[in-house]
């Protein structure tokens, strides 16, 4: 046998090694791309439901807020609002009448 041919031999199995390295470095590639869109997929789940959960309890504490204040007496933004609408009312009826009678 020449020493080409043998050399060519020998050269072979180390291609097949080499291919068969790349195919497996190939098939780990994807993997590992797989899974990190999988856990970025499930992130934003995960910060979804987290927004869902703290926007309810917001939700739940104002509520509860709101009706502590109210059981303590404080009026309310809209009860400020309305009596705020009604002193005005009555000052200008009290300016009509001084202004009627003079």
């Amino acid at each position: 046998m020449s020493r080409t041919k043998r050399s060519t031999r020998a050269k072979q199995p180390l291609q097949n090694f080499k291919t068969l390295a790349i195919a497996k470095i190939d098939a780990a590639k994807e993997a590992v791309e797989a899974a990190k869109d999988a856990v970025i997929a499930r992130t934003g789940e995960a910060r979804s439901k987290a927004s869902e959960v703290v926007s309810s309890l917001e939700k739940v504490f104002e509520q509860r807020v709101s009706g502590a204040i109210s059981r303590l007496g404080v009026p309310t933004a809209k009860e400020v609002r309305d009596l705020s609408r009604q002193v005005a009312q009555l000052k200008a009826s009290v300016e009509r009448l001084r202004r009627a009678r003079a």
